[in-house]
């Protein structure tokens, strides 16, 4: 057997889900997500988020006022009391008034050992979390806290906590800041990050509160119900398969994971929404059938295909569909070949696949090229994704014609999906700044309720008036003018796109007019820190893709505050409107003052998700282009959604037909 390898598939995959890594508490079941009852219940809850809001602000309230009631214990006394809380909720659990006193002692020993005093808007979405609800949070407002007091509160009544982080690098800065708190509580912090050997990892989820990603939760669940299988097998391939997953001499050993039981995930609807459609998978190399000249042939034949008449392609999806006429020039086309092309089935695969990769997948899109590799992007984050694949042969036919290295055929050992391993643990509970659009299917498919916390500070973001193009060569001739004189009145500016290949437009429209500026995209990840923490100095301008749209804080430099603060400019929209609205929050955060301006054009590319008569409409009237707009990302977010509740309902299909293996139930 070949190197085992952990990674991520870009279309739905139907396998074999394992068992969990450890018994847990039974727990009331999840809806059905079909039922009108599920329907109607996610309206409700909906509308009963300003209600739920105003109970968690009345507990943060409370909350806030037990807190400076400690500030003048002893350390002796803190710690008695701390005893007191532990003992308190072990006993009776994580009632109201427990969750109370728990936030108070959490809280008190935030400003003693960080020098941070919890406001009564973090101490609400605390509570929020305890009561198993998604908090929207505005971004800036200080959620980071906020997760730390609800897990101290879970630790100290005795729950195992996975704090999910968005990926490694928050995941690690978070759990070292919070770190000597945790400590002074008396409860322990792991951290897990991608690299990290077994035994770390093993020792890492034995402590009380562990940070790790979405990504390492779920492959070290993988991980561990692979190894369950290799201790009931003694084949050679099994002892292979039990060294590669960190046992050397191929025997039994511990699971790394103790229980799913409560996960505070962190940008929760970028975790349970936008990467839900996005299996996680074991794999392993294989030699296959597909070669790399049957991949040549197949791009060959693809070549003379003509879109409209022999394939037909949605933009939803990644995969074209051969029309009639097409299918019968895929005949006549592989009359004769043999190896693969004589199965009707794997031929048609490859011809899609062929036309996928020459008239879909967009170089600096897509994907990179890096090092001589095929490298993706994931297009909700904007970030590269070196460990993800495509299926359905979509890899090999984009190496094959980038001329990169051939990674082979995947044969996958394991696979699951966010959606069914969210849905194993005991309760789940999260925050975002952007839940509202989404809030209706997080509790049809987890059950979650959402409320919202109100800002602390007033906001003082300023919208100037839209400007409207009829093509994008204008659009960025405006948009560097602007640039220009933002930079001269020495205001910092993010200059918002949605591809590496429109950053890359970007920068060549101000590199024309002698703006300085920083570029960070997927192209440019490894300075992202960097580019980061420059881009809110005075006169900065900085070409950004959603990347920096979640996790990161700008903090604005000396004097720039007093010049009316960061300048957000939208350039072009994501499918998402919740994307757009990352963007738009990363100015005018915790009461500082900040711009967005929106320049669009007739060119935008989700415009696409509209039937071709739009164009003639835009045409004539440009100026319903934004309302074009609005209504194409509609249509994405509703074919999204449509996309994901039918792969939820696949998984339960298949946990249903391989009941006998065990699953999340």
């Amino acid at each position: 057997m070949s190197e085992v390898t952990f990674e991520l598939s870009q279309a739905p995959s139907a396998e074999l889900v394992l068992p969990r890594a450890a018994p847990r508490r039974r727990r009331r079941a999840h809806p059905d997500i079909d039922s009108p009852v599920s329907w109607i219940a996610s309206r409700l809850s909906v509308a009963a988020s300003p209600w739920r809001s105003r109970r968690a602000m009345q507990q943060g309230r409370l909350a806030l006022a037990r807190s400076k009631a400690l500030a003048s214990l002893s350390e002796p006394e803190l710690v008695q009391r701390r005893t007191d809380v532990r003992l308190a909720l072990r006993a009776g659990g994580l009632t109201r008034t427990a969750a109370v006193e728990a936030l108070a002692v959490a809280s008190e020993y935030a400003r003693r050992t960080l020098g941070m005093s919890p406001y009564t808007e973090q101490l609400a979405c605390a509570s929020a979390l305890i009561a198993g609800a998604v908090a929207e949070m505005e971004t800036g407002e200080g959620k980071t806290l906020a997760a730390f007091l609800a897990a101290s509160a879970f630790a100290l009544a005795g729950r195992m906590v996975h704090v999910i982080a968005p990926n490694d690098y928050l995941a690690a800065r978070d759990e070292q800041d919070l770190r000597p708190a945790y400590a002074a509580l008396g409860l322990s912090s792991g951290l897990v990050i991608g690299g990290d050997a077994v035994p770390s990892r093993r020792k890492a989820y034995g402590a009380d509160i562990v940070y790790v990603s979405s990504k390492e939760v779920v492959f070290d669940y993988l991980r561990d119900g692979l190894a369950r299988t290799a201790n009931s097998h003694n084949s050679a391939l099994m002892a292979k398969l039990g060294r590669a997953l960190g046992r050397p001499d191929g025997g039994e050993a511990e699971p790394l994971q103790r229980a799913l039981d409560v996960a505070i995930i962190d940008e929760i609807d970028s975790v349970l929404v936008d990467e839900a459609g996005t299996p996680l998978l074991i794999s392993t190399n294989r030699t296959g059938d597909i070669s790399e000249a049957v991949a040549r042939q197949a791009l060959g034949i693809a070549a003379r295909f003509a879109p409209g008449v022999d394939f037909t392609v949605d933009p939803m999806d990644a995969m074209p569909a051969l029309t009639f006429r097409g299918l019968q020039r895929m005949e006549s086309e592989t009359e004769g070949l043999g190896g693969p092309w004589r199965v009707r089935l794997i031929r048609e695969e490859l011809i899609r696949a062929a036309i996928a990769s020459q008239h879909i997948l967009k170089r600096d899109h897509h994907y990179l090229v890096r090092d001589g590799k095929i490298v993706l992007i994931d297009q909700q984050s904007g970030r590269v994704t070196p460990d993800r694949h495509w299926s359905h042969g979509l890899s090999l036919m984009v190496e094959v014609r980038e001329g990169c290295l051939s990674t082979g055929e995947k044969k996958s050992l394991a696979s699951i999906s966010f959606q069914r391993f969210f849905r194993g643990y005991s309760r789940i509970c999260g925050m975002s700044g952007t839940v509202r659009e989404v809030a209706s299917e997080l509790h049809a498919v987890y059950g979650l309720k959402a409320a919202s916390v109100k800002r602390r500070l007033r906001l003082r973001r300023r919208h100037k008036p839209r400007r409207i193009f009829t093509d994008r060569d204008r659009l960025w001739e405006a948009a560097a003018q602007a640039a220009l004189g933002l930079h001269q009145q020495g205001l910092p500016a993010l200059v918002a796109v949605r591809s590496v290949g429109e950053a890359d437009r970007a920068s060549a429209a101000l590199t024309a007019l002698g703006v300085p500026h920083s570029v960070l995209s997927a192209a440019q990840d490894k300075a992202e820190a960097e580019i980061v923490a420059r881009a809110g100095q005075r006169g900065v301008i900085t070409v950004v893709t959603n990347m920096a749209g979640r996790g990161t804080d700008i903090r604005l430099g000396e004097g720039v505050a007093e010049l009316g603060g960061l300048v957000v400019m939208l350039c072009e929209r994501h499918d998402s409107r919740r994307v757009d609205r990352q963007l738009i929050g990363r100015c005018a955060r915790q009461g500082d003052p900040g711009v967005v301006m929106e320049f669009v054009s007739r060119e935008d590319g989700v415009l696409r998700f509209l039937a071709g008569s739009w164009r003639g409409v835009l045409a004539r009237w440009p100026g319903l282009t934004p309302r074009a707009i609005a209504w194409a990302q509609r249509i994405s977010e509703r074919r999204n959604k449509g996309g994901r509740l039918q792969l939820l309902r696949r998984d339960e299909q298949l946990a249903k037909l391989m009941a006998f293996a065990g699953g999340l139930d």
